[in-house]
């Protein structure tokens, strides 16, 4: 083998090398599609707590006890996983707090997004301020 082959193997197996590390590091495409839906997810709750702030403040200046619209809240937001079909969760944590839960399929890499987002539980803690 003459040398300009060998350093053409040797070119061609660090390009190879180099795009399979590059895969392995973020996962190729189905990881990506997996972030991209959960992505959605995720601004699907961030929708969601502007629907639960209206309600709070505009009826009674209490949480309100489920997700659906009203005649002083309408806001077109899914209340189900696009991709699942499976409900948003929402639970009152306490009188001025809440969280809406989703099941993320790579939640570990939205937790730079939101400080109140707990990746563990797939949910995003908010609160209310209501006057007394």
């Amino acid at each position: 083998m003459t040398p300009d082959r060998i350093a053409v193997a040797g070119v061609t197996g660090l390009a190879v090398l180099l795009v399979v590390a590059a895969l392995w590091q973020v996962g190729g495409p189905q990881a990506g599609r997996m972030e991209a839906r959960d992505e959605t997810r995720f601004s699907d709750l961030l929708s969601l707590t502007s629907l639960v702030t209206c309600k709070a403040t505009t009826e009674g200046n209490v949480l309100p006890q489920d997700l659906t619209e009203s005649a002083s809240c309408r806001y077109d937001v899914r209340l189900n996983d696009p991709y699942t079909d499976a409900p948003y969760r929402y639970e009152i944590v306490d009188k001025e707090e809440y969280r809406i839960c989703a099941d993320f399929e790579r939640p570990e890499r939205l937790t730079g997004r939101a400080q109140s987002f707990d990746a563990e539980e797939g949910c995003l803690y908010q609160q209310v301020a209501l006057d007394p």
